[in-house]
């Protein structure tokens, strides 16, 4: 048997242990709309970006995730999700943004850069917001290990601060269970002092 057949038997043989084992596993949609966001946060992400938004930004800030009371959060999860742990985490999060869109992101730790992603974007020509998809996520915790992309949307606010959406897709197994899901979160970060 050719390496070719083997692994389209093997996707086969996955696709149909997947589906015979979904509905004893789970799925989680978890969702936060721009109606969802603080008052002051949602003047400011329906706004214009009038400048790129790029610079030295703390990684932390605050984030709203499947509630309307912003908590703790860091910049990392939304460049970089699960590459830090709580223990090995970022201090500042440096954006670079072309003309194009594209955009590099570096996470510096001890004054070294400790992680750096380069994707291709757009620049939303109506109101400046930087947008990107395909960013990679990679998560394991105790309870299993997924695996999955998210598009995220950043600009800057009236007021400097750095506003991200995030939108990840993922799926893996939880619990010895096939799960998958989906998650929309809003971020705020000021820039870092030099």
């Amino acid at each position: 048997m050719t390496p070719r057949r083997r692994l389209s038997r093997l996707a086969l043989f996955g696709a149909a242990l997947l589906a015979a084992f979904l509905p004893s596993g789970c799925v989680m949609v978890r969702s936060t709309s721009e109606d969802d966001l603080p008052a002051a946060w949602r003047a400011e992400v329906k706004g214009v970006s009038w400048r790129l938004p790029q610079g030295r930004f703390a990684a932390d800030g605050k984030i709203v995730q499947g509630g309307t009371d912003p908590v703790p959060g860091w910049l990392e999860r939304m460049f970089f999700p699960g590459q830090f742990t709580r223990r090995n985490r970022a201090e500042v999060i440096e954006l670079t943004v072309s003309a194009d869109g594209a955009c590099t992101a570096r996470a510096w730790k001890a004054g070294q850069i400790a992680a750096e992603l380069s994707l291709p974007g757009r620049i939303d020509p109506q109101t400046g917001w930087v947008e990107l998809s395909g960013v990679p996520v990679k998560d394991n915790t105790k309870f299993g290990s997924s695996v999955g992309t998210q598009s995220i949307r950043f600009g800057l606010g009236a007021d400097g601060a750095l506003y991200v959406r995030a939108h990840a897709y993922g799926a893996g197994v939880v619990l010895f269970l096939p799960a998958a899901g989906s998650s929309v979160s809003w971020g705020r970060w000021e820039p870092a002092p030099r």
